[in-house]
This record gives C-alpha cells, sequence and structure tokens, in this order.
C-alpha cells in the first residue's frame, strides 16, 4: 500500500506526454469503430476526424489530474 501513491503518481506524470501525443496524432486515430471510413465528404470526414481528435485528447487529459489527486489523498491516507 505505501508504493500505491508512488505508482499513481508516476502514470500522472507520464500521461500529460501522452494526452499531448493523443491531440496531435488524433486524427488519424479510430479507437472504438471506423465510422469515419463511411463518410464520403472529405471535408466533413477532416472535420470529424479532428473533433474526435479533441474529445480523445480531452478525455486523455484528465486522466493526469485524476491520478495525482488520487495520488495525493492514498498518501494521505497510509500517513494515518
Amino acid at each position: 500500500m505505501k508504493m500505491l501513491p508512488q505508482v499513481l503518481f508516476w502514470l500522472g506524470i507520464v500521461s500529460v506526454p501522452l494526452a499531448w501525443l493523443l491531440w496531435y496524432f488524433g486524427p488519424g486515430i479510430e479507437v472504438v469503430r471506423p465510422v469515419l471510413s463511411g463518410i464520403d465528404d472529405p471535408a466533413l470526414r477532416a472535420v470529424l476526424q479532428e473533433a474526435h481528435a479533441e474529445r480523445l485528447g480531452i478525455w486523455v487529459a484528465i486522466w493526469p489530474v485524476t491520478l495525482l489527486v488520487l495520488s495525493y489523498l492514498v498518501e494521505k491516507r497510509v500517513r494515518e
């Protein structure tokens, strides 16, 4: 239990560049299902790919804060 806060802290730190990478490379990534491949209009597909990348980046960007706060709370609980 004493190592858990440290693991959570480092996972929070590592997930920051992961969020940046997903924002940068996100338009080319379709994680869940290949929905965009059925769209024939290239302009619409490009806009939807960028929106998908934004949502994916925001979702990943929430993890650093969550993990860092969780690390703090677990460390506080362990010290009691």
